[in-house]
């Protein structure tokens, strides 16, 4: 296999800007994690560099509330009830353990939303030239914050994907076992990998923080977490994993978003200049 013909969400070519910048804002080196390539404001990446070689071909978060349709695109399901709010933000691009902080807060003095269930789905290519990866997992009892359910699949029909399948469950299905047979010894397989975390309830107020880990040298935010080794580089492996906390969390200054963004984009130009 020598080329990608999946297509990446027409939101990651829609905005490209201004998370671009907090992602290499540091300069990544190629053994840390560090995006070079597109980023939305809902969160969506795209293209992270990480060990030897290795790259996020995609990275997607997926939110579903009780009420409020099926699972989609958090910054989408927000939109459906004003009492929501989403925010995303980012640290540690250019070491070795990325932090992605998605935010669901409600701003309700009253009501209280049931049910939730975040989603983050990646597309790990731990080697460019044919994309194999062998999977493994750190997966015993769950402590606090811990994702609930996780799910590793082979990349193959586009129209039935690990990202697919979620969509039409509300759920990492899990099924008929949490990581595809063909992805956990050699060859490998083109990986797909994704992390559940639920939430009971939201209380008016409270705010749900999911930080989410992408790491390059074995760091991890959670008890459970994935791993995607490239076969043909084995000290290139992803680390996938996260928290959950729901609670009254302070939302990211705006100030620390526009700092990262003008630091990134002068980082650009030094870079074109350079080129």
């Amino acid at each position: 296999m020598t080329s990608k013909t999946f297509q990446k969400p027409s939101r990651l070519a829609a905005a490209t800007t201004v998370l671009a910048a907090a992602l290499i804002a540091s300069g990544a080196a190629q053994a840390n994690v560090g995006a070079s390539g597109s980023s939305s404001l809902d969160g969506s990446l795209a293209d992270i560099a990480y060990g030897q070689g290795g790259n996020v071909f995609e990275l997607t978060p997926q939110l579903f509330v009780q009420g409020l349709g099926n699972l989609a695109n958090p910054a989408d399901v927000t939109t459906l009830n004003p009492a929501l709010a989403y925010s995303f933000s980012l640290a540690g691009a250019g070491s070795g353990l990325m932090t992605l902080d998605y935010r669901v807060r409600n701003l309700s003095a009253t009501v209280s939303f049931n049910d939730l269930r975040f989603i983050v789905y990646a597309n790990p290519d731990g080697d460019g030239a044919d994309f194999a990866d062998v999977l493994g997992e750190n997966w015993g009892a769950a402590a606090a914050g811990d994702p609930s359910r996780r799910q590793g699949l082979a990349f193959g029909d586009p129209s039935d994907t690990l990202l697919s399948r979620a969509q039409a469950n509300n759920n990492l299905t899990e099924l008929p076992t949490a990581l595809d047979p063909a992805c956990i010894a050699a060859p490998g397989c083109d990986a797909t990998v994704g992390l559940q975390w639920n939430a009971a309830t939201l209380a008016p107020g409270q705010t749900w923080r999911i930080q989410v880990g992408l790491s390059d040298n074995g760091q991890h935010l959670s008890s459970r977490w994935i791993t995607a080794t490239a076969v043909n580089s084995a000290d290139t492996v992803l680390t996938l994993s996260g928290l959950a906390t729901v609670g009254a969390v302070p939302e990211p200054g705006a100030g620390w978003l526009l700092a990262a963004g003008l630091a990134g984009l002068g980082f650009l130009a030094r870079r074109r200049q350079a080129a």
